[in-house]
């Protein structure tokens, strides 16, 4: 199971754009000097420098991968997060003056004097060009340096508190945990060094160890990368969309599996649930006040001390007849891990003596003191997750606890369904802790994707058909591949708080992590007020992940704001399972193309120079624009819309886009608006995810001037059946044609099409409900497959009776059928229009 690291091939990312290079200050250190010559060995073209060698290679035709080795430095570090061989060849053509490698979609190009590298597309343009002195080495940091054009937006490189567009920034790339952050800051707990950019390029720098990007901010045109040990390696990635850079980057470094479909649903959290008799009440009275809910979260009360791995049984009596009694009722356990062990913990002297921890300089095992989890006071030690012996000891340690029921369905116990593993940043990482493979600073940023790897692995060899479910609180590139959930750490229970959320998911998305959330509420502070929940919790419902969480004085469950806040939280909770087809559509995306979920608005309109700044409105897929409110008080929202006629969902109301709207947004709601051309699915809601009805699908439809499409994704929500090709494709396409005879308006058209594949438990039938807005008047007949249907007075009569009816004042036209879902389907609204 524990594969040797060295399968991942190296890759590397920095940020930069170009026109042409200006003269700018460079600083000092040893750079490679001029062209000493070359070879070509296999794919890579090898170039030695007076001081410093680069190698060149192509992962694809659109992707050029640059390692500089400093001179006493034979091979480029291995890479942790690239999954891909460079095996693309290029051709390679030589002049006095450089040595041109051609791609048909872009052009490295070697000068000789001084030795540097420019990177060109398919039509000559310049991508990236390395400074005269591209690499500069001393005795502690290796620079890399690119001249930039200071007017291009860049994104992405993890999470990233303070302004969205990274321009004009600098900010250390070090996992770092922030306890009780109110406004986001710089350097945070995931540190991807991923940089898209408007310049139609994304860089991305292949490294792990300490580093620092500079994005022109202590020299305008200037855009470097500093890192601490051995070589630098970086990947030019030639795409003129940020959605075409992370389709690369993500078949780059791995793309996301699907979730088990719960894991959309609302998760239920907090620091924590102390009893069973407590995480069994607030399901219950989740149930009994008809919340939705699909997992509930036990922290660290679940074992008796930090690094145990087992149920503490005198407040967990019968954990896996809880886990069974729960799955019963739709709810699945996540339980918290973590790989620090403390002093009294059963695992501390067996992790010493396996030679399973960190250790000082002299070998001995790295005692942490004054830990945290204790409250008389005790060391801790953390396991050390960069060697294969301790990653295979502490997995064997799992089983146990977690329980084998998903896996083998053959007991009345419960299981385990996903694992919380948190702290990996590595919270507590002295410098001078020794590892496997290397130093602190030189493993730490890879130390969380080492640990998702071991859960990842480990859950698919024990349990093969049940997908991985693991909530982390820290990563580094390519973690997306092992199916975690990120949030964005122990923030202030503040609006100040709230207001950075958006941001950071934006962020998250922008660097390849789509599935990212934030503790709903806030983990600590003072401020209990049920409009702080109410706003959070919108917001929430409307992100890729929903969980509420805090610390012991907090309330974090619903009901406990008040009966007009829980009123409102029940009804957006319930408004995000009916979204639940679309956001499971989104997530089908983001595992075959790497979309990020919840997208900037420029992603709508990206001409739109003043959308690169916009950050606190955003879109979920390409449908749904939600502007959340983020200040105390607030009753209204600025939203800047992109082009096109956007429509209210709340009022029904059309919005004309291209400019900056003001939206009311009173307590119980929060401004979501959906885009003509487009149709979201939708399903009634049920109390959990697997309840909801497959034979009903609901369809909102906002028509456009074009054509709207949208391709349904469906599977069983939580086997693996999925990766052989069980699953559902449904085409459903909205068009406007030309009216027969003596009509004055258009034919609208809704085309369903005939399912494509199929997987246990598909519906043979189902029952369509399409809601369709912008109808400005009565069709004088709708039919299906040219039968016609009965009008109805109302959409209430409708959804009891089947037919159609309209309503002028809202000017929606609902429809209601039974449908083969094997067959293709066309329902026509004859003679209507459009406005």
């Amino acid at each position: 199971m524990w594969e040797p690291l060295s399968r991942f091939l190296g890759v590397a990312v920095f940020l930069s754009l170009i026109a042409s290079p200006p003269a700018v200050a460079q600083p000092a250190g040893v750079s490679p000097g001029d062209y000493a010559g070359h070879r070509v060995d296999g794919e890579t073209v090898i170039v030695e420098g007076e001081r410093a060698t680069a190698r060149i290679s192509f992962y694809r035709p659109e992707m050029v991968r640059v390692e500089w080795l400093p001179s006493g430095v034979t091979s480029a570090d291995t890479s942790f997060a690239v999954i891909r061989t460079p095996d693309h060849r290029p051709t390679v053509r030589e002049t006095d003056e450089a040595i041109y490698l051609r791609t048909p979609e872009l052009t490295a190009t070697v000068h000789k004097t001084p030795l540097r590298i420019t990177t060109a597309d398919d039509r000559g343009r310049t991508l990236l060009a390395e400074m005269d002195r591209p690499l500069l080495v001393t005795d502690s940091t290796r620079t890399v340096q690119f001249a930039s054009d200071s007017t291009l937006a860049v994104y992405g490189t993890g999470e990233r508190g303070g302004s969205f567009n990274l321009q004009g920034r600098a900010f250390n790339v070090y996992n770092t945990q922030r306890y009780g952050y109110n406004e986001a800051p710089a350097t945070m707990k995931i540190n991807i060094p991923l940089a898209v950019t408007t310049g139609g390029f994304a860089l991305f720098m292949d490294e792990v160890d300490r580093g620092r990007f500079d994005i022109g901010a202590s020299t305008p045109g200037r855009l470097a990368y500093t890192s601490e040990y051995g070589a630098v390696s970086y990947v030019v990635i030639a795409a003129g969309t940020i959605r075409e850079q992370l389709r690369h980057y993500t078949w780059l470094t791995g793309r996301q599996p699907l979730p088990p479909k719960w894991a959309l649903g609302y998760i239920q959290s907090k620091y924590g649930y102390r009893t069973e008799a407590q995480a069994r009440g607030v399901v219950d009275t989740l149930r009994k006040k008809q919340f939705p809910v699909d997992a509930v979260v036990l922290d660290l009360h679940w074992f008796e001390h930090m690094g145990d791995l087992a149920w503490n049984r005198e407040d967990w009596p019968t954990p896996f007849r809880m886990m069974h009694d729960l799955e019963e009722k739709g709810v699945q356990t996540v339980a918290i891990t973590e790989t620090y062990i403390a002093e009294p913990s059963d695992l501390f002297e067996p992790a010493i003596d396996g030679g399973h921890v960190g250790t000082r300089p002299d070998g001995s095992a790295y005692r942490i003191p004054d830990w945290w989890s204790c409250p008389d006071g005790c060391s801790a030690i953390l396991a050390d997750m960069t060697r294969p012996e301790t990653r295979a000891w502490w997995w064997a340690k799992h089983p146990p606890f977690m329980g084998d029921s998903l896996a083998t369905n053959d007991s009345v116990e419960g299981a385990v369904a996903g694992l919380w593993t948190d702290l990996g940043e590595p919270e507590k990482h002295p410098d001078d802790m020794q590892h496997h493979l290397g130093p602190a600073p030189v493993i730490h940023n890879a130390y969380n994707l080492l640990w998702a790897e071991t859960v990842y692995e480990g859950l698919r060899e024990m349990r093969p058909d049940q997908r991985v479910f693991n909530l982390t609180r820290s990563g580094s590139a390519g973690i997306q591949r092992y199916g975690t959930v990120h949030w964005s750490g122990d923030v202030a229970r503040t609006f100040t708080g709230l207001a950075d959320q958006p941001t950071l998911l934006l962020q998250a998305g922008l660097s390849g992590l789509a599935y990212y959330g934030s503790d709903i509420g806030g983990y600590l502070g003072d401020d209990l007020s049920p409009e702080l929940m109410i706003r959070w919790m919108q917001h929430g419902a409307l992100t890729p992940t929903m969980r509420p969480h805090g610390v012991d004085n907090l309330p974090t469950e619903p009901w406990r704001f008040g009966e007009q806040a829980e009123s409102i939280i029940r009804e957006h909770i319930r408004f995000r399972y009916q979204l639940m087809p679309y956001l499971y559509t989104l997530a089908h995306e983001n595992h075959t193309t790497g979309m990020p979920i919840a997208r900037p608005l420029f992603f709508a309109d990206p001409d739109d120079a003043d959308l690169q700044n916009e950050s606190d409105a955003y879109l979920l897929g390409d449908a749904l624009l939600v502007a959340p409110v983020l200040e105390d008080g607030a009753r209204t929202v600025d939203v800047p819309l992109p082009s096109g006629d956007w429509l209210d969902i709340h009022s029904n109301a059309i919005l004309e886009g291209g400019e900056t709207v003001q939206m009311d947004a009173p307590l119980d709601r929060i401004p979501v608006l959906m885009r003509e051309g487009s149709i979201v699915p939708m399903r009634p809601v049920a109390p959990h995810t697997a309840a909801q009805p497959r034979d009903t699908l609901m369809l909102k439809v906002v028509p456009g001037p074009d054509a709207a499409s949208l391709t349904l994704y469906e599977d069983d929500g939580e086997s693996m059946a999925y990766t052989e090709g069980a699953y559902k494709l449904t085409s459903i396409t909205q068009s406007m044609s030309d009216a027969e005879g003596e009509a004055t308006g258009q034919d609208l058209v809704v085309t369903i099409g005939a399912a494509a594949g199929s997987y246990d438990g598909m519906p043979a039938e189902r029952t369509v409900r399409a809601s369709i807005a912008r109808v400005d008047r009565a069709p004088d007949s709708v039919t299906v497959n040219g039968e016609p249907l009965r009008q109805r007075s109302d959409d209430a009569a409708v959804q009891r009776m089947g037919g159609y009816s309209y309503d002028a004042e809202g000017r929606v036209l609902s429809v209601h059928a039974r449908l083969d879902t094997r067959q293709a389907h066309r329902i026509t609204a004859q003679d209507v229009t459009i406005r």
